[in-house]
C-alpha cells in the first residue's frame, strides 16, 4: 500500500516547487579536460543523516534540463518523498557513456570516477547506497558503467535500455565514440559485460515496454542473465520507447530501489 500510495502522489504532482534543492553544477573532467554541466536534486531540508544517491543518465540526444521537464519529471517530488539525492550529469549527447578510443571523450572514467569523487567530496552521500540507472542510451550507460564498477554502485537499472548498439549504431554516433569497426564495438555493449555480472552483489532492475524496439535486446538479457543464474528484477508493461513509457516506469524502479537501500538500516 506504501508503495501505491507513493506513485500515486508522484504521478499526480508534475512538475511545480517542491522542498528540495536543484543546483546547476560545471565540473570539472581532468581526464576530458572540460567542465561537464550537471544536476544536484537533493532534499533542501537541514539533514546530518547521509541520503541514498542515484546517478541518472539520460537518453540519445538528451540533457539534465530536458529530463526534469520532459523526461523523468516526476524526479523532483520523489526527491522529496523518498530522500534521495539524484545526480544528473550532461551525456554530451551521444557519447554511449563509454571511454572512446578515437577522441578525448571519457564519460565512463568521468561517471564512475571523477563525478562520484565530486559528489562524496561536496555532498552529504551515503556510498553504500549509491545507484545508477538510465533510459535507452542511459539505460546502456547505466548498465555498462555499473557492471565495470560494482564496487562503487551497489544497485543498477536500465529502463527501455540498448543492450546491443552494433545493429544501429552508425545512425546514432557511435563511430564517433569507437570508430568503424563494427568488430571493435561489441566490446563496449551490455550484452559483453554479463560475465562480470556473474559473482555481483549488486541489484540489478531491467524495465521494457512490451512495444519498444528494443524488447527483444531486453528479452535477450533477460534470458541470459536467468542462464547464468544472475539475479535481477525483470519488467515488461505495454508501452514504446517514448518519456511516457520511462517516466513512468522509472517510479516504480526508484520505489524499488528506495526498499533495497532500506535493508541497509
Amino acid at each position: 500500500m506504501r508503495i501505491l500510495l507513493v506513485t500515486l502522489s508522484v504521478l499526480g504532482i508534475g512538475f511545480q516547487a517542491f522542498s528540495q534543492q536543484v543546483d546547476t553544477l560545471n565540473i570539472y573532467s581532468s581526464s576530458m579536460k572540460k567542465e561537464v554541466k550537471t544536476l544536484v536534486i537533493r532534499p533542501s531540508s537541514a539533514t546530518e543523516k547521509k541520503l541514498p544517491t542515484v546517478y541518472v543518465l539520460h537518453g540519445y540526444s538528451g540533457y539534465p534540463k530536458r529530463t526534469i521537464t520532459q523526461d523523468i519529471p516526476a524526479l523532483l517530488a520523489l526527491s522529496k518523498e523518498l530522500k534521495m539525492m539524484f545526480i544528473l550529469p550532461d551525456g554530451n549527447y551521444d557519447s554511449w557513456y563509454v571511454d572512446s578510443e578515437v577522441q578525448n571523450s571519457r564519460y565512463e572514467t568521468f561517471i564512475a570516477k571523477e563525478l562520484v569523487d565530486y559528489v562524496q567530496n561536496h555532498y552529504n552521500s551515503d556510498q553504500s547506497k549509491t545507484a545508477i540507472i538510465g533510459w535507452s542510451m542511459g539505460g546502456h550507460g547505466a548498465l555498462y558503467i555499473g557492471a565495470r564498477h560494482q564496487n562503487t554502485f551497489k544497485a543498477i537499472g536500465s529502463l527501455s535500455g540498448v543492450m546491443d548498439f552494433t545493429p544501429f549504431g552508425k545512425e546514432y554516433g557511435v563511430p564517433k565514440a569507437l570508430g568503424e569497426n563494427l568488430e571493435n564495438w561489441h566490446k563496449y555493449t551490455v550484452m559483453s559485460q554479463i560475465e562480470k555480472l556473474k559473482n555481483s552483489r549488486q541489484k540489478i532492475f531491467i524495465s521494457c515496454g512490451t512495444e519498444d524496439p528494443l524488447i527483444e535486446q531486453n528479452r535477450k538479457l533477460h534470458q541470459q542473465l536467468l542462464l547464468f543464474n544472475i539475479p535481477h528484477i525483470y519488467e515488461e508493461r505495454p508501452g514504446e520507447h517514448n518519456a511516457a513509457y520511462w517516466s513512468k516506469a522509472a517510479i516504480t524502479q526508484l520505489i524499488q530501489l528506495n526498499q533495497f537501500f532500506a535493508a541497509y538500516e
